[in-house]
């Protein structure tokens, strides 16, 4: 290797620009949050956990673009700083949003800063002391140091549940409900931020997933969350910031996020290129072709011969080829497996099982009991369960690897043995290696603890297909490969060529090194372009038009705002001066009228009283009107039904009241109507009872004349219908259908300016049966065994005076005796529920009627009392009752008004 400072040693990559987006971020929020004039002690910490963080993420961004061994001391940054960030997190949780607790605070600070700087002192002090070793999925340098860091580990996710659960959820108990939603989001985004990454960060170390995948995790993880975390704090900070704060930050964040995703899909396009062109090179090599300069090294394994050739190895390439044969093998093995067809797939693969050598024979003992468990499956569903499990066995074996190649070699004589004696889900791994070790023993040869590390890890090397990337370290521990494996099915001769890391490296650095250029712009523009033009096209004119309004605040209403440009900003500047212009001009008007307000108060006083006195010359005229007109409508509404099995009741209260030399009344649209009569042929006839509510539409006079129609027209049909005792040869239906078509077509010739809403209804007198039309009226209510109904369900006809676009149909329903039948007009649902209120709260609760009725045991007059109580009824009201055979004794009203 070269000397330690070189600028060779600088090569970035994908994982070089997502630390470094993350750590500009954070460096970026804590300068914003820092920089707050008369922030609260809240978002001090917020400040603090950001500058902690973005040392943190500046940890790994120098551990994975400096490529040399002393960037294992990043380590330090990414494990000694990470706990201080989260203390000052749940600082900022337990102080929103106004310290009220601040002695507890301080105290909770102090306990988790002591605690924490004995555990990284400890860790340092622990890191320091393992061997240095190579990520190469996370391309950077690290301590083999797997103890301390899986205790690091534990502190780390101690004080993660505390201050991201148990501190914000014990403030989202105590604190305003108009701050909940606030912190309730911070603390989410702030889990999402500790718990990704620790569960990844636990799992890389396990060896159960790759480190690239940590790295990944904790940079879209904390983009994410403090993409989340500024929105929420911009749009909700009780600290006054600005316009500018506001779309440079989101501009800034979002930009951030954008660049990421762009610099992961030209990564993985610059991956898939260079082992695009590496492979093209190694099978030219297999093929016999020219051997390119940039390969390091070829190796030849012979399968039959199960022996290995070194083609082109070097003598500064120094390889663990035991581990490399093992390799060479198990991708072999594992093309031929593929390769087996799907007849006789048991035969065959058991043959090939029978040639492996003695380090394959954990894999081999695994697939043999998986054959003699499952002997019912055979051909292609037999291969495709076999491949699962090769599968599910690399995936183990994978696991294992990391684990055994972490342990030193110096006690792996003790530590080694141990691990394989309690490792779980690899049993035939396990019995294969330990008949072979007795203490540090190799087939009762004594063995040094690195020989026995390589024997136990060639049991445990997990498969890689050939012509996909790997890697090989050298045995000085500096030099590094990029190797591909190339398989001769035929001649079973399967090839690695190497090339060396650094080239690949270089390779990736150049499109890196380009994204790094393009996020040092776009941070530029983000940063000082965006201010400096967003300051003169918005933030200026908006600083203008605030000072104008101080200006008029202090009274000064000669104030004008200029305007530069005719964007939103200038309307809004144009519409502040006409305003002041406006309240400048009124004011003249008002000093005008107060210098001449006696003059004008009695000019004034003299045209109101002349146009009081018109106004109660036209009230008199017009109250003469609704007298007359309620003279007219009162012999209308008449109770006339005699019939014995069903009585009738009714009250119509109007809403429009008046006084008339003295007496008064009252006008509105509501009517109702009952009547009998004889349907049938003068030998076979059988009695009816009519029964009729409307409700015309339109106030005072214009519903009073619908009302005045109605009632002449249904008078005048009954006096036809049933006068001198007539008994008329007519169905029901034929009835109630000449009804309709006479008033809808009376009703018709107003042309539209005067409809009704009605309910006719003709009842058997004997058999309860009804008979009738609801043209667009209130459903008709049911009462019987104390229990409320309507008997219709939905709208079959419109007004009467309108067309209709349902056709006309008679409806009938059984009465049973003692039923109870009630219709209504909509003013038994127009009710104010808030009267004493500004704004009216109208009822629309159909139903709220039938609990009154229930409540009542069917009176209409304690209905209309409940509908009273429950708010100020809105229109006329009218109710009808009709019962039919019933033994009840009837409630007797005295004031039936």
């Amino acid at each position: 290797m070269e000397s330690t400072l070189s600028v060779d040693h600088i090569l970035t990559n994908y994982y070089t620009f997502g630390s470094l987006i993350v750590t500009v971020l954070l460096a970026v929020l804590s300068t914003f949050f820092f920089s707050l004039k008369d922030k609260t002690v809240a978002t001090k910490h917020m400040a603090l956990a950001c500058l902690f963080l973005a040392l943190f993420q500046l940890g790994y961004l120098l551990g994975a673009f400096y490529y040399h061994p002393i960037a294992s001391y990043h380590r330090w940054m990414t494990g000694g700083i990470i706990i201080f960030g989260i203390i000052h997190f749940g600082q900022y949780f337990f102080r929103f949003p106004d310290n009220r607790d601040a002695k507890a605070a301080n105290i909770i600070q102090a306990v988790s800063y002591a605690i924490a700087v004995v555990v990284v002192l400890w860790f340092l002090v622990s890191v320091s002391q393992g061997e240095r070793k190579y990520h190469f999925t996370a391309h950077h340098w690290d301590f083999n140091s797997e103890g301390a860091s899986r205790i690091l580990s534990l502190f780390i996710a101690g004080y993660s549940f505390i201050n991201f659960i148990a501190l914000p959820c014990y403030r989202l108990l105590n604190v305003e409900k108009d701050k909940r939603s606030t912190l309730f989001v911070i603390m989410i985004a702030g889990l999402i931020a500790a718990v990704v990454p620790n569960l990844t960060n636990v799992m890389s170390r396990d060896g159960a997933m790759e480190r690239s995948t940590y790295l990944t995790a904790i940079v879209l993880a904390f983009t994410f969350s403090f993409f989340i975390i500024t929105i929420t704090f911009i749009n909700n900070s009780i600290e006054r910031t600005t316009f500018m704060v506001k779309i440079v930050g989101i501009s800034f964040v979002t930009i951030l996020l954008i660049m990421q995703a762009f610099s992961y899909l030209v990564d993985q396009e610059k991956e898939l290129s260079f082992d695009n062109t590496a492979i093209q090179k190694a099978l030219r090599v297999a093929e016999g072709g020219e051997r390119s300069k940039d390969i390091v090294f070829v190796i030849e394994y012979d399968s039959n011969g199960q022996n290995l050739k070194k083609a082109y190895l070097p003598s500064n390439v120094t390889l663990d080829l035991p581990l490399v044969q093992a390799d060479l093998y198990n991708t072999a093995f594992y093309d031929e497996v593929i390769s087996v067809g799907e007849d006789d797939y048991r035969s065959s693969i058991k043959a090939l099982l029978g040639k492996t050598p003695y380090y394959f024979e954990g894999y081999k003992n695994a697939i043999l009991n998986f054959l003699e468990e499952n002997g019912d499956l055979e051909g292609k569903e037999l291969k495709a369960e076999v491949s699962k499990l090769i599968e599910k066995l690399n995936k183990r074996t994978f696991i294992n690897t990391n684990k055994l190649a972490d342990i030193d070699p110096d006690v792996f004589c003790e530590e080694g043995v141990k691990y394989i004696e309690k490792v779980k889900n690899v049993d035939t791994f396990r019995d294969s290696i330990l008949k072979h070790v007795n203490e540090c023993k190799w087939d009762g040869k004594e063995i040094s603890g690195r020989d026995l590390k390589v024997e136990m890890l060639k049991y445990f090397r997990y498969f890689k297909p050939d012509l996909t990337r790997h890697y090989r370290k050298d045995l000085d521990g500096l030099s590094h490969y990029v190797a591909y494996m190339t398989y001769d099915a035929k001649k079973k001769i399967n090839r690695e060529v190497g090339f060396n890391y650094r080239d690949y490296r270089n390779y990736m650095h150049k499109s890196a090194k380009l994204e790094l250029v393009i996020l040092a712009i776009v941070m530029i523009v983000l940063l000082v372009i965006f201010p400096l033009f967003f300051r003169s096209a918005l933030v200026n004119p908006l600083y203008a038009l605030l000072a104008g309004v101080e200006k008029v605040n202090q009274g000064n209403l000669e104030v004008e705002v200029p305007i530069k440009v005719n964007d939103e900003i200038g309307y809004l500047a144009e519409s502040f001066n006409g305003m002041v212009s406006s309240i400048r001009d009124a004011r003249r008007e008002l000093q005008d009228y107060a210098e001449n307000l006696e003059e004008k108060v009695k000019e004034r006083t003299k045209e109101l009283q002349e146009k009081m006195d018109e106004i109660h010359r036209l009230k008199v005229q017009q109250d003469g009107d609704y007298f007359l007109t309620s003279l007219l409508a009162k012999p209308l509404c008449f109770n006339a039904n005699k019939s014995e099995n069903i009585r009738c009741d009714f009250f119509v209260h109007q809403k429009k009241t008046f006084e008339f030399r003295n007496k008064t009344g009252d006008l509105g649209g509501d009517i109702c109507i009952t009547g009998n009569l004889k349907l049938g042929k003068p030998d076979d006839f059988r009695r009816y009872t009519m029964v009729m509510n409307g409700d015309a539409m339109g106030k005072s006079m214009q519903g009073a004349g619908g009302s005045l129609v109605m009632g002449v027209v249904m008078n005048s049909i009954m006096a036809r219908s049933a006068g001198n005792k007539r008994i008329l040869n007519r169905t029901p239906e034929e009835w109630l259908t000449d009804v309709y078509e006479e008033v809808n077509a009376v009703f018709k010739s107003f042309s539209g300016t005067m409809v009704i809403s009605a309910t006719v209804m003709l009842i058997d007198d004997e058999t309860g049966k009804i008979w009738y039309f609801n043209a667009e009226h209130p459903y008709s209510i049911l009462y019987r065994d104390g229990k409320a109904s309507f008997i219709e369900s939905e709208l079959k006809l419109r007004k009467l005076g309108l067309d209709s676009e349902y056709p006309f149909e008679v409806q009938t329903f059984q009465l049973l005796p003692g039923d109870q039948l009630i219709l209504g007009s909509d003013g038994r649902d127009d009710i104010d529920l808030t009267p004493d209120e500004d704004v009216r709260t109208i009822n629309e609760d159909e139903t709220l009627v039938l609990r009154f009725v229930e409540e009542s045991d069917g009176d209409i007059y304690e209905v209309e009392r409940l509908v009273k109580n429950a708010g100020d009824i809105t229109d006329d009201i009218s109710m009808l009752s009709v019962v039919f055979k019933s033994e009840k004794t009837p409630i007797h009203h005295t004031n039936k008004r």
